[in-house]
C-alpha cells in the first residue's frame, strides 16, 4: 500500500484491508485483487482500491503498547489520525459506548 510509506517508523497498527463495491465491503473483490499481478493488479487497484480501516495502534515509535489501556490506546489513535490527516484509504474505526449500537466495546 503506497500509503503506507507516510506514516511514521516504528508504527504496527491493528486494522481489517477492504475493498468496498457498491457501499459493501466485498470479501470477493478483496480476493481477486490479491491473487492478480501486472496489469490485472493495476487495473483491479483503480477500479476497487483497497481501505484500511484501523481499530487499534500495537507499536508507536517503536514502543509496545499492548500493556496500556485500550481506550489511551485508542486515544493515541485517534490523534495520529488527526495529527497526520489521515484519509482515504485510512478509515478510523467507528467506536461508540452506546450498547444499543452496532460498535459499541
Amino acid at each position: 500500500m503506497d500509503a503506507a510509506a507516510d506514516l511514521p517508523e516504528g508504527l504496527v497498527l491493528d486494522g481489517e484491508l477492504v475493498v468496498w463495491v457498491e457501499g459493501q465491503m466485498s470479501f470477493e473483490a478483496l480476493q481477486r485483487r490479491a491473487v492478480s499481478g501486472g496489469r490485472t493488479a493495476a487495473r483491479l487497484a483503480q477500479e476497487m482500491p483497497a481501505h484500511f480501516i484501523a481499530f487499534d495502534v500495537l507499536q508507536l515509535d517503536g514502543q509496545e503498547l499492548l500493556h496500556v489501556p485500550y481506550g489511551e490506546r485508542r486515544a493515541q489513535l485517534e490523534e495520529l489520525f488527526t495529527d497526520r490527516g489521515l484519509s482515504a484509504p485510512w478509515t478510523l474505526c467507528p467506536e461508540t459506548t452506546d450498547p444499543r449500537r452496532p460498535g459499541s466495546g
